[in-house]
């Protein structure tokens, strides 16, 4: 998907075949309605400096942003695919998925800054394609900013390829 929007980041559309993925690794949960003030904190924590930053636009527009997924704005919001990742009893990663145009989309994945580098987002990816090929889908597809190198490399890694 690209923006037409003067200064908004332009994405790529990619998706994922779901092919009998392995259960998730230990330490990631099913997200419930409790963790949106810890998720919203967490998103602004994860975009602050990104290419993505300017999709939450602060600690305010990231509890919106929170808030209109499991609203429905982005599709069905999907907490049996949804998931978070507790360190020390705490929010340090989560990943929410809707049901856009009658594909599972990864809305949004998100881990801390002071939790990168430790597979979470690759665990969560896991553990959402898990749960959505248990549910009988066959596919995840996601927009990725083009900029944003860390995150395609974690997509390609993980079998995801640009479509148009």
């Amino acid at each position: 998907m690209t923006s037409g929007t003067f200064g908004a980041p332009v994405r790529s559309r990619l998706q994922a075949a779901l092919h009998a993925p392995a259960p998730p690794p230990p330490g990631f949960r099913l997200f419930t309605g409790d963790d949106v003030p810890a998720l919203a904190a967490l998103m602004w924590d994860a975009y602050r400096g990104t290419p993505d930053e300017t999709d939450v636009e602060g600690p305010g527009g990231a509890a919106r942003e929170v808030r209109l997924t499991l609203d429905g704005e982005y599709g069905a919001f999907l907490p049996a695919a949804s998931f978070v990742a507790d360190r020390d009893e705490r929010p340090v990663a989560g990943a929410l998925v809707t049901l856009y145009k009658d594909l599972p989309l990864l809305a949004f994945l998100f881990v801390s800054p002071s939790h990168a580098g430790q597979g979470l987002g690759r665990g969560l990816i896991q553990a959402v394609m898990h749960a959505l090929a248990e549910q009988g889908h066959d596919t995840l597809t996601l927009a990725v900013t083009r900029r944003n190198r860390r995150a395609r490399h974690l997509y390609d890694r993980l079998g995801f390829v640009e479509v148009a």
